[in-house]
């Protein structure tokens, strides 16, 4: 389950069947709620308390696992290993995950990481040359046995949550937009930092409320009265569980026991989006291009850190900048 716009079937068992909405937030059991969207398959629902925002008829494990272990995920054209061809074809992620991996080498050296939703490897396989020992957790059966013969590393066929792997053994763990389409992100977080060795690090990547382009679409999702959804529905698409805000993500990561020690945005990549025209694709790419400025791209990438054994960890003394 890697990153980007990629469009696959949704279970109408949700739609139909889980259309009752939460009267707790699912993040910190917060009752503070207001609909902040109203779409025609489901609202999207916002946390005044903690910031966090999630589809009002959530997915159970059962749909997650419907939707991508299909042959409509694992044949997207997204996915590829062959590092010469995605230098090629998806420089913009490319270059994403290069500054990733310097970023976090200058925190922890090179070592073993695991990255979670590795789909066909392209990101294992970057890593892998640049000296990392890799393996990857993938719930897609076709995309896992891709990666595992392009890389030639270990790779899990199954969800994050249900995999049993040893405590403290990681020296990194990624979740590429990952954490939006879980059921339990907060049983999620707090796995990565049980999971990574004292003084490891967790990279996470998901879309941010809080940028300009989520911004826009809200603007004029309420000057219209909701009667203009796009681009709103499109930067909230239907097969994301939740939604978060950069101020609110950060405070999950530190509630689960890590220290927030970075974040950055980083922009979208729509190679394989289904967007409405090229007209709207050359919007979105000039209004990520401006919100660079300010550093609020539609995607968030958050650094964390597990404290040392010797450091007593204390929540509110690392500032993420």
């Amino acid at each position: 389950m890697v990153g980007g716009m990629v469009h696959t079937a949704i279970p109408q068992s949700s739609i139909e069947a889980q259309a009752s909405s939460r009267t707790e937030c699912p993040l910190c059991g917060s009752t503070e709620l207001r609909a902040v969207y109203r779409f025609a398959q489901f609202s999207v629902l916002k946390c005044r308390r903690c910031s966090g925002s999630w589809r009002s008829n959530m997915y159970s494990a059962g749909d997650i696992a419907a939707m991508y272990t299909g042959e409509e995920y694992s044949r997207n054209p997204y996915f590829s290993y062959d590092v010469g061809e995605f230098k090629a074809l998806a420089r913009g992620r490319y270059a994403n995950y290069v500054k990733a991996l310097s970023d976090i080498e200058s925190m922890v050296g090179v070592g073993n990481l695991l990255d979670v939703g590795c789909g066909a490897g392209a990101f294992l396989n970057v890593a892998r040359q640049r000296g990392w020992d890799v393996s990857g957790v993938e719930l897609s059966p076709k995309l896992s046995d891709v990666s595992r013969r392009a890389v030639r590393a270990e790779v899990i066929t199954a969800s994050f949550e249900s995999v049993e792997l040893p405590a403290a053994s990681y020296d990194v763990i990624t979740m590429w937009d990952i954490i939006e389409h879980v059921v339990d992100p907060v049983l999620c977080m707090k796995k990565v930092s049980r999971l990574l060795k004292p003084g490891g690090v967790a990279l996470f990547c998901t879309p941010d409320e809080d940028s300009v382009l989520a911004r826009a679409g809200l603007f004029l999702y309420r000057i219209s009265g909701g009667r203009v959804s796009y681009p709103a529905l499109a930067l909230h698409p239907t097969y994301h569980t939740y939604f978060f805000s950069r101020s609110g993500f950060t405070r999950m990561v530190r509630n689960s026991g890590m220290q927030a020690m970075r974040s950055y945005s980083q922009e979208a990549f729509f190679e394989h989006s289904q967007l409405p025209s090229p007209v709207v694709k050359w919007g979105i790419w000039a209004i990520e291009k401006v919100s660079a400025l300010a550093d609020r791209r539609y995607e968030l990438v958050c650094l964390a850190q597990k404290p040392h054994r010797s450091e007593p960890f204390n929540p509110r003394s690392v500032p993420c900048s």
